[in-house]
């Protein structure tokens, strides 16, 4: 099932749709949406946990001035889904945007380069192309505001890796490494296997 499909099939949920309202207001705590929506707190643990598993909220645990820590929920700052309902034509779409001003900075100038790299004739003009993008995604792997518990940091940050690998086996290919490089390469393509 395609990613956009799932989400439509967890907010169809009018419950899961009622935590996401609440949760649109500020981070809570499960008992706090228990309480709002006058629902036990292991159902709305199991709503949370839906949410949770297809990215649409996460969780962080603060510490409580009244005692023992609280895990808190919060929507996820990235998520988009689009439907176009037209004449003849019907797409549900879902997009991921990533929130980190680094990330954006560099977004358009690693397209560009991954465009050129795909639109390069010699090997010689795609590895050239390839080190400015390994450079690009090495800028945002060395991202001083990289928190790890972040949505956004940890997407950029699998973004940038991935781009790094593919510009690093254009490289090895440029070098006369080619099978080094498609054993790198096909290891990437089994990393990216659900």
């Amino acid at each position: 099932m395609k990613r956009a499909e799932q989400l439509l099939k967890v907010i169809g949920n009018p419950t899961r749709r009622e935590i996401l309202q609440i949760l649109s207001e500020k981070p809570h705590y499960i008992s706090e949406i228990a309480k709002r929506l006058d629902v036990t707190q292991p159902a709305i643990l199991k709503h949370l946990a839906i949410l949770e598993s297809v990215g649409v909220v996460e969780s962080f645990t603060e510490e409580s001035p009244l005692g023992a820590s609280r895990k808190y929920y919060k929507i996820c700052d990235s998520v988009n889904i689009e439907v176009a309902i037209r004449p003849r034509d019907f797409k549900v779409m879902d997009r991921l945007n990533i929130d980190c001003p680094a990330y954006i900075h560099l977004e358009e100038e690693m397209k560009r380069l991954t465009d050129e790299i795909n639109n390069a004739i010699g090997i010689t003009e795609k590895a050239v192309k390839a080190e400015e993008l390994k450079a690009k995604a090495e800028a945002l792997l060395s991202c001083l505001e990289y928190d790890s518990e972040s949505w956004n940091c940890g997407n950029c940050r699998r973004i940038a890796s991935l781009k790094k690998a593919v510009a690093e086996v254009i490289i090895q290919v440029s070098k006369g490494e080619i099978a080094s490089g498609l054993s790198r390469l096909s290891s990437l393509i089994n990393q990216l296997r659900p």
